[in-house]
């Protein structure tokens, strides 16, 4: 077993060559030394090669399960995603429409439930389409009170959702970590962090260790993936050696822990993949 001084994430279809019930795969993840498994798909959506299952379209039961596998391996579930409030997203949060507002927090109390039978503490939160018909300011007022009133139902269980900035499609709202960072100041709760993505704020801004230094007191969870075909590290343009090591560096300094979630695609296909996938972590790790 490998012992990482970080909290990698795998997801499902990271180790498929251990089967094809997500139950097997982090039951291979944890031995080879990952301590945290995360979820990236969304349910009753008709997009392919999502990196999960869509934890909120699974049964009690088998969410039961998985929530017991994790238990049992000493594992932390990591994020799953909460999806779009319509599809194709639209300018849900944005435009202040009461209903589609009400849609959202009805998912946000779906999640509790979810994340309940997980252990889960983290969830994807994406504030959908711009609404181009309104000011910019009139937009973030708009998904500022979504957010607070999506708060006050993760706060009493002790979730957090963690605000995703997206590079794709064009239309998204929330595409830079400097928005996220006035949406979770503004919030101002515990239960509303920032999802700083590597793979998507690459290509949005750049500047990678300043940026995470400006948000540091915000960020809530991180994800990988290299750029721009969106696989493991060391394959396309980040040096994460570099990018990890500050990150490392400042975790120590001032006490904070987070999960690392792998949310990106193996790059050869089958068993070379993963091992492929597995050294190129191994290798970021052992230079920390």
């Amino acid at each position: 077993m490998n012992n990482f001084k970080l909290n990698y994430a795998p997801h499902f279809g990271s180790f498929a060559s251990a089967g094809s019930d997500i139950v097997d795969q982090i039951k291979y993840s944890a031995d080879l030394g990952f301590k945290s498994f995360e979820d990236n798909a969304f349910s009753g959506v008709p997009m392919p090669n999502l990196m999960g299952i869509g934890m909120l379209g699974q049964t009690p039961e088998y969410l039961d399960k998985i929530g017991k596998t994790l238990s049992d391996l000493n594992m932390e579930m990591g994020t799953f995603v909460m999806g779009p409030v319509n599809w194709p997203p639209n300018a849900s949060f944005t435009s202040g429409n009461v209903e589609w507002r009400n849609l959202f927090l009805d998912k946000c109390r779906q999640a509790v439930e979810v994340g309940k039978r997980l252990n889960g503490k983290f969830v994807t939160v994406v504030p959908d389409a711009a609404d181009i018909t309104l000011p910019y300011e009139i937009q973030t007022a708009n998904v500022l009170e979504c957010l607070k009133r999506a708060a006050e139902i993760f706060e009493p269980h002790g979730m957090v959702m963690v605000l995703e900035p997206l590079s794709f499609p064009p239309q998204v709202y929330l595409k830079t970590s400097a928005q996220c960072y006035l949406l979770a100041k503004a919030v101002d709760s515990p239960s509303c962090k920032i999802l700083f993505d590597l793979f998507h704020l690459q290509q949005n801004e750049g500047h990678l260790q300043r940026n995470i230094d400006l948000v540091w007191d915000e960020i809530g969870y991180f994800q990988i993936g290299d750029v721009p075909q969106r696989f493991e590290p060391n394959t396309g343009e980040i040096n994460h050696h570099i990018v990890f090591k500050h990150i490392y560096q400042k975790m120590k300094a001032t006490g904070k822990n987070f999960i690392f979630g792998m949310e990106h695609y193996n790059s050869i296909n089958g068993i070379e993949g993963e091992k492929a996938l597995l050294n190129a972590y191994l290798g970021i790790d052992k230079n920390l």
